[in-house]
């Protein structure tokens, strides 16, 4: 890494490079398991303020994997959905994201999108240009809303001004446990580019679910993401029109018909 004249720049300068996001694993096209290319086993690294944080080493990469888990309680789960479509906010609960832009998409359960962040000198400014898939899953083992990141690099023309991620993968899943409970999980790995030595790019990058986790907590609490609907989605909560039968779940009470592995379009929110 180049040097300024006074040595190695700030921590807090080095960190932005390691989170343009986002959501949270393995993320490539429907059905793709979450943990592909990775070893079994994960490793507590953090514990603190209700939020764990995970390591573990992917295989035939310099990188680590990170994953951060909390649990929240969320009655009003639109709220969640709400947070993650205001793209002008999301800096301020991304680590160290400083924008958000969606270029295209193929309805709202496929966008594309590019995350930026801004570096003092010397460090140069990194962007991601991300595919990401919305999928819901209504079983009787799981209820989760899982967002997932897959690299796209090839979408967008290079831009001078910003080294572009050569590699990004990651998750974003509410899971459902009860009682108004769920479990956020942030799962990522990335290659920041540039010359940045690997045992710095894996220190800094495990501290970014942490940040993130901890300050969606917070947000998503904020009124502007209450009493909230997208019908894109079969969520819980006071948005939810009326006329709509209540949101399919197997904890709630109101089970689908048959289990639902990829809720579609068409499938979802069905009239009474």
């Amino acid at each position: 890494m180049a040097l300024g004249p006074k040595g190695l720049p700030q921590t807090s300068a080095l960190f932005a490079l390691f989170f343009i996001l986002l959501f949270p694993s393995a993320v490539f096209s429907a059905g793709t398991p979450l943990d592909t290319g990775l070893d079994p086993d994960w490793k507590l690294i953090s514990d603190r303020n209700d939020i764990q944080v995970y390591m573990r080493h992917r295989e035939n990469s310099r990188l680590k994997t990170f994953r951060g888990v909390t649990q929240i309680e969320l009655a009003d789960e639109y709220a969640l959905s709400g947070l993650l479509n205001d793209y002008e906010n999301m800096p301020k609960w991304l680590h160290f994201v400083d924008s958000a832009v969606e270029f295209d998409r193929d309805g709202p359960l496929l966008r594309y999108m590019r995350f930026g962040t801004h570096l003092p000198w010397p460090l140069a400014d990194r962007e991601a240009v991300l595919q990401v898939d919305v999928q819901q899953k209504l079983t009787p083992e799981e209820e989760a809303v899982t967002m997932k990141l897959t690299n796209r690099p090839e979408l967008l023309p290079d831009d001078p001004a910003y080294v572009r991620f050569p590699e990004m993968i990651g998750v974003f899943k509410l899971r459902r446990l009860g009682d108004n409970l769920v479990e956020i999980t942030y799962e990522l790995v990335l290659d920041p580019g540039g010359y940045i030595p690997t045992w710095l790019a894996n220190l800094l990058l495990r501290d970014a679910p942490y940040f993130t986790l901890e300050r969606l907590r917070r947000i998503i609490k904020s009124p502007e993401y209450q009493n909230l609907y997208d019908d894109y989605i079969e969520l819980r909560g006071p948005g939810r029109p009326t006329e709509l039968p209540p949101a399919r779940s197997y904890i709630y009470g109101h089970p689908p018909v048959h289990p639902i592995n990829i809720l579609t379009l068409e499938e979802a929110n069905p009239k009474q």
